[in-house]
């Protein structure tokens, strides 16, 4: 549950003295047993507080088909602990194009298909067949929806993990800049990364960000030093998609071509 911080207890402090000066003459005429019953109700008030906020930030740990997941505000999608791919939070996981769901790992300085299909892949142009096409060709082709976000069957988390899951929204990212603290840089098992963690009731609840750079033709860049992770959004422009940007001090939404090589971080409604 956690002690009570200086902070709680100056609160304490200034509700007890406007408490006393609006009810002064009734105090002095009850002595110290209205002002310990004040006091104690006060601290008691603050520990209740606490132990709810404990209650549901265990609440909001779930694991869904077998993938840990955290909610990290009221009413917001579970997010998963890891990306896909990755066995553990501060590993890199899967790298897709945008649209892609079979996903390229590094493995010898070379982008390997996690299907087996490809031992030397390249994320340029004419591998990723999204890039170049506008929002209405792309929902003619049906790789989007008429709501502009990646089509199930294109989805690399409901791809990987299954029907539960999907790729976050660019408005979902943003919430997650908005509601949440960051703390950068931090470092996990070596790895440098952001920790993402919920507010109020939900400051128990946390996630791990790691900084896994990009995938650009047949290179790997930026690892350790910039972040990135794909919404299913799609932008106006023929050539781009949302993507949230990471790093020691910034995150924001930002867009990057749909040929580069970003890792996925899924989220769930099941609750």
């Amino acid at each position: 549950m956690g002690s009570i911080s200086k902070k709680e207890i100056t609160e304490v402090k200034e509700q007890i003295s406007s408490f006393y000066q609006k009810h002064k003459e009734n105090i002095c005429k009850t002595g110290m047993i209205l002002c310990c019953t004040l006091i104690g109700t006060l601290i008691g008030l603050i520990i209740c507080n606490k132990i709810t906020s404990c209650v549901v930030c265990e609440k909001a740990k779930i694991t869904i088909d077998n993938h840990k997941s955290v909610q990290l505000w009221e009413n917001g999608p579970y997010w998963a602990e890891t990306n896909i791919g990755a066995e553990n939070p501060d590993d890199y996981g899967y790298y897709f194009w945008w649209g892609d769901t079979i996903g390229y790992k590094r493995e010898n300085d070379k982008w390997v298909a996690s299907d087996g299909s490809s031992s030397n892949f390249s994320f340029e142009e004419s591998n990723a067949p999204t890039y170049g096409k506008s929002k209405s060709t792309l929902q003619s082709e049906d790789w989007t929806t008429s709501n502009d976000v990646l089509a199930p069957e294109h989805d690399a988390a409901r791809a990987h993990w299954g029907s539960n899951w999907r790729m976050p929204t660019a408005s979902e990212l943003q919430a997650l800049i908005d509601n949440c603290t960051w703390t950068s840089w931090t470092t996990t098992n070596g790895v440098n990364g952001c920790k993402v963690s919920g507010k109020g009731a939900y400051s128990g609840a946390s996630i791990f960000l790691p900084i896994a750079g990009i995938g650009r033709g047949t290179s790997f860049d930026l690892a350790g030093l910039r972040g990135f992770s794909w919404s299913s959004s799609v932008l106006v422009s023929d050539d781009y998609s949302w993507n949230l940007r990471f790093g020691s001090g910034y995150r924001f939404m930002f867009y990057y071509d749909r040929d580069d090589g970003l890792p996925v971080r899924p989220v769930s409604e099941v609750h």
